[in-house]
């Protein structure tokens, strides 16, 4: 590939992973707020938000999620990851093009039934949660699962191209 596409997919992947990394500092923040401030209406006021718990179990899912596509930017997802470690030498670089590829196919098979679980879920128009008489479509509440398949796949295949070609040129 072009140098400069490379350079620009290279420069997209480090951006895409400090907004990763920001949501999830604001996710766990919102989360941990959040839930002090329902155990401090429930002790004190005998009362809390009735859609607190509903968000924050979502918040749980999209952070973890989240986590999940930032591991795989670092190769630290997948148990295949331990085979190439710990495999001699030789093999490492092909074994590592071997699990990259593997992860993108599955990952690729599972964005796929996601995507159609998220359409399924706009489609019967149910609702995760309200927010007062604001209904919450599943589908948007779901969404993170497709989205973080695509970004598992973003990230290994932009590993497969450093285990491909791991000259200097391409890292930042």
């Amino acid at each position: 590939m072009d140098n400069d596409i490379m350079r620009f997919l290279f420069r997209l992947e480090e951006w895409t992973v400090k907004v990763e990394k920001a949501l999830i500092v604001l996710f766990v923040a919102l989360m941990i707020s959040l839930s002090f401030l329902q155990v401090l209406l429930r002790v004190f006021f005998h009362s809390g938000i009735v859609w607190l718990d509903p968000v924050l179990r979502h918040m749980v899912l999209w952070s973890g999620l989240l986590g999940t596509a930032l591991a795989s930017r670092y190769s630290r997802q997948f148990a295949l990851e331990a085979l190439v470690k710990f495999a001699p030498e030789k093999a490492r670089r092909g074994l590592a093009i071997f699990a990259g590829a593997f992860t993108v196919a599955v990952s690729g098979l599972l964005f796929w039934a996601a995507f159609k679980f998220v359409k399924d879920d706009f489609a019967s128009a149910s609702t995760s949660f309200y927010v007062g008489h604001f209904a919450v479509p599943s589908g948007w509440a779901h969404m993170i699962i497709p989205g973080v398949f695509a970004l598992i796949i973003f990230h290994t295949g932009m590993s497969l191209f450093r285990t491909v070609d791991p000259g200097e040129e391409f890292r930042f």
